[in-house]
């Protein structure tokens, strides 16, 4: 094409053609396209070619995650075509993703009043979470699901912002009458799921996360939600859920928080039920969890806590030392280790101990405060 310009250098639109693609080519490689767009804004074209090139120079841009460049490109394109709703979404679109968000907010509100989509009003939605209105950003996300009822990622948005927020029942009910319209969505069964444990209904939390694993046997995700929330739960670990994580971990020998969770949900089994029969094999799950990954918290305090129920004390205390190191917030950690350093007649490191659980507890004290670091927790994880 290089070639074909300079053989024909009165042809326009080769010569825009030409531009075009060294931009492309000059983004790929990471060099400086400010030369090439000046010259592409030099050509002389008709409007209805100049809006054509001015879009295709955003989208080359977008792609590239220049996105105030591209944002120049869409300005120009919005005044020479001012009715066209999908020029304004994407320089909103452009400069959301260049942190501009009450630009992008009239750029959005533009596209709306041209032509009203699921898609713009998800995109309001996410800008107006940015500008910290989370109700106008709920009313927004709430409209996305009215105009477009049957797209699912629609209705996890509208969920996540009300999770995010603690705005718990309302997103149980939202994500309750997703999951009649999207039975097989493993992710809209997960936070379910984790919506039913913010709201205490722990037993509903687990049979759902269990649902979701049946959906996608290999889903990591559903997995360690489940793992995680029944090796937190108060009531004796549910024997279906005990099966599926330990068949998960047994499946996935290489996941580092796998056989944390078997070998913990076991022993927390024998421990309440008194039966000392898998012990080795708790023991062995448990000490495959800490080779797998030595710097995970759950494996070293799972681990400790079956060395401290099999009264290998010595052990215990190695481990559990291990494990308030990689989680000093830990109340039971140190009330732990402060009952294994007891029986190793260590008072004053037990009175330490003691001492350190305090002050853990003291920064838990806030029920609200722990509830939120969990949400924000299980969030993040859920948007990896």
């Amino acid at each position: 094409m290089e070639a074909a310009s300079k053989l024909a250098p009165e042809n326009l639109d080769l010569q825009v053609a030409a531009s075009l693609a060294r931009l492309e080519a000059q983004l790929e490689s990471h060099h400086n396209p400010a030369p090439e767009l000046a010259r592409l804004r030099g050509f002389t074209l008709a409007p209805a070619q100049q809006l054509e090139v001015r879009l295709h120079t955003a989208e080359i841009l977008s792609r590239a995650n220049l996105f105030q460049e591209a944002a120049k490109e869409l300005e120009d394109a919005s005044l020479l075509a001012p009715d066209r709703a999908d020029t304004y979404f994407n320089l909103a679109l452009a400069r959301y993703r260049n942190g501009e968000w009450e630009a992008a907010l009239t750029s959005a509100e533009r596209a709306k009043h041209l032509q009203d989509s699921g898609s713009v009003e998800s995109l309001l939605g996410d800008i107006q979470e940015k500008r910290g209105d989370s109700l106008a950003a709920v009313r927004s996300y709430q409209a996305a699901v009215s105009l477009e009822p049957n797209v699912e990622g629609h209705r996890l948005v509208l969920a996540t912002e009300l999770l995010k927020h603690q705005t718990f029942d309302a997103a149980v009910v939202v994500l309750e009458q997703a999951r009649a319209l999207f039975p097989q969505s493993v992710r809209l069964a997960v936070l379910l799921g984790l919506t039913y444990y913010f709201v205490d209904r722990s037993s509903d939390s687990i049979r759902t996360l269990g649902e979701a694993s049946r959906l996608d046997t290999r889903s990591v995700l559903a997995m360690q939600y489940l793992g995680e929330i029944t090796l937190r739960d108060s009531a004796t670990p549910d024997p279906t859920a005990v099966k599926q994580i330990c068949e998960f971990a047994d499946a996935h020998r290489a996941s580092k928080t796998a056989n944390a969770f078997c070998g913990g949900v076991m022993l927390r089994v024998a421990e309440e039920s008194g039966d000392r029969s898998d012990q080795q094999e708790i023991v062995r799950r448990l000490r495959l969890a800490v080779q797998v990954a030595p710097a995970e918290p759950i494996a070293r305090c799972e681990l400790g806590k079956a060395f401290e129920w099999s009264q290998q004390w010595p052990e215990a205390r190695m481990q559990m030392e291990r494990c308030v190191r990689l989680d000093p917030d830990s109340p039971e950690s140190h009330y732990r280790l402060a009952r294994i350093y007891r029986r190793l007649g260590l008072t004053t490191l037990a009175g330490e101990q003691t001492a350190a659980q305090q002050e853990a507890t003291k920064r838990q004290t806030d029920a609200n405060n722990l509830r939120t670091s969990t949400i924000t927790r299980f969030l993040v994880l859920l948007n990896q």
